[in-house]
């Protein structure tokens, strides 16, 4: 039993901990202006009973109390200058009770005041109107021990005390003052004066002062609410309206971004195509140069060792040595210009031959370092292999230009989505910001050629502390 209680409760807060969700889902979607007008409606409600009630409250303990002191006041008058014997005694004379009873059987009073008793301390009844409740005691009402503090107290007396039999047999809503009545030799508390005044003009009159005071809060903080509503609503619209134009900037810049974006990658595509064309325009240029005059060169330099063979003129071996000069040049340069077979090859194999090329035709040592093998063996696109192709071959003939071939050394490997290759030498060094604007074509070259595949290059050099260039390009495994 106690376990099914258990699961009673825990769906039954399951239950609730869900509509909570829901509700504060609910709200959350709501505009501005509603959400306002939910708590604002609920917080000017809970203001408007608050300051309703206190107002009732005040309005009514002001008005009985008025009408109690005014009471109070005049029967005091009335009551006092009979009620002197109670300053000895515990009762009034025979003479002073038939008085009082006169002067309380006038209309004027009679119709103000429907009953009286005046009590001696300890809870005596000294007087009543009715006649049977004299000399009988009761247990002292805190009203009544109020006034014995010379207070004058008043408010609207529920009857349900054993002394108010007869008042609660006139079936009229009755104010009850409790009236200090005091010695006039002393001065001091000589009786409470209680007497009873028909309340029901009062009531009524109360009622009114509570409806009118409910319609004036409820107005006010109703005028209050709207105005409020009215100021949080324009602004509302006017957030909304903001919102709204920020929205409509934010699409825009994002198809301005993403038209950008293409326009970049069309950009980089066509540098892309435009360096493998360029790639084959100097392998045709230096495949002419081969055929070409490389082919023409040699033939005259064959028949001219045989005519220098035959006893020509002395001056053949300065032409042969011109020719045999100029030859090894335009082969030079045609193997300069002439790219190895790359397509399909692996990171590691384009570094590679590029050192191999330069270390053959330098006849200087090149040490690599290809870090993860898995990173060597990615097969990038053609444009990205030409490029990679060329910084290796471009830095390691500055090497050997500038450096003497000194140190010369690459570094490769994967870091975040982008192939980092660097080559650096020993030598010494120069100061990049002094040799910025001195016409250096290989490095201003080679930096266009690698930003024009979305890649970056670095040069770090310092007189003495030899060089390095690195090129971080961003790569990805070629499409099959």
């Amino acid at each position: 039993m106690e376990h099914d209680y258990a699961v009673r409760d825990v769906r039954l807060g399951q239950r609730s901990s869900e509509l909570w969700r829901w509700v504060r889902r609910w709200y959350h979607s709501l505009p501005m202006h509603l959400r306002f007008a939910i708590v604002g409606g609920i917080v000017s409600l809970f203001s408007m009973i608050l300051i309703g009630a206190f107002v009732n409250q005040r309005i009514e303990s002001a008005v009985v109390r008025n009408s109690a002191i005014s009471a109070a006041v005049y029967m005091e008058s009335l009551i006092a200058p009979l009620s002197q014997d109670l300053a000895d005694g515990n009762e009034l004379s025979r003479e002073q009770r038939a008085n009082l009873e006169e002067i309380l059987a006038r209309p004027a009073v009679r119709e103000r005041i429907l009953s009286v008793k005046i009590w001696k301390d300890g809870g005596l009844v000294a007087y009543a109107s009715d006649p049977d409740l004299i000399g009988q005691k009761f247990e002292p009402k805190g009203d009544l021990q109020q006034a014995w503090q010379g207070d004058i107290f008043a408010g609207f007396d529920e009857l349900d005390h054993d002394e108010s039999e007869g008042e609660r047999a006139l079936g009229v809503p009755l104010l009850e003052v409790y009236n200090p009545i005091h010695s006039i030799r002393t001065g001091e508390i000589i009786a409470v004066a209680e007497f009873y005044q028909d309340a029901s003009e009062l009531k009524d009159d109360l009622r009114f002062a509570r409806l009118t005071a409910w319609a004036i809060v409820a107005a006010l903080a109703g005028a209050t609410f709207l105005a409020l509503f009215g100021i949080v609503r324009a602004g509302s619209r006017t957030i909304e309206t903001q919102r709204s134009e920020l929205e409509q900037r934010l699409n825009l810049i994002t198809l301005v971004g993403l038209q950008n974006d293409l326009l970049r990658l069309r950009i980089q595509n066509a540098s892309e195509r435009f360096s493998a064309l360029n790639e084959q325009l100097l392998q045709r240029i230096g495949a002419e140069l081969h055929d070409g005059p490389a082919q023409a060169l040699s033939f005259a330099n064959m028949r001219i060792s045989a005519w220098r063979n035959a006893n020509g003129p002395e001056e053949a071996d300065l032409i042969l040595k011109a020719l045999n000069d100029a030859l090894g040049d335009i082969r030079g340069l045609a193997r300069g210009l002439v790219l190895p077979k790359l397509e399909g090859a692996s990171i590691a194999e384009t570094i590679r031959r590029a050192a191999e090329a330069h270390t053959e035709r330098t006849q200087t040592e090149v040490l690599l370092d290809g870090g993860d093998k898995n990173d060597g063996n990615m097969r990038p696109g053609l444009p990205q292999l030409i490029c990679l192709f060329r910084f290796v071959q471009e830095g390691l003939t500055n090497a050997w230009r500038h450096a003497g071939g000194i140190g010369q050394s690459i570094e490769f490997g994967i870091q975040d989505g982008m192939l980092v290759v660097t080559v650096s030498d020993q030598g010494s060094g120069f100061d990049p910001n002094a040799t910025a604007d001195t016409g250096r074509i290989g490095l201003a070259g080679l930096r266009e050629r690698v930003q024009s595949v979305g890649g970056a290059f670095e040069i770090d050099s310092d007189p003495g502390q030899g060089t390095r260039l690195t090129m971080r390009l961003p790569i990805h495994e070629r499409a099959v």
